[in-house]
């Protein structure tokens, strides 16, 4: 659900991005997916540290 609400958001996904998803921990999803809803960019907002 994640990488799809990514995409239409901002488009396709770099494989790198898709693989850190796949290898991803649940807590870390959930925080990318609470992200997604207000982030303007792919890399600095939502997988920010």
């Amino acid at each position: 659900m994640l990488q799809r609400l990514l995409i239409r958001r901002f488009g396709p996904l770099p494989a790198g991005l898709v693989a850190r998803i796949a290898a991803a921990t649940v807590e870390e999803i959930e925080t990318w997916g609470d992200r997604v809803l207000e982030a303007r960019t792919l890399d600095e907002e939502v997988f920010r540290p």
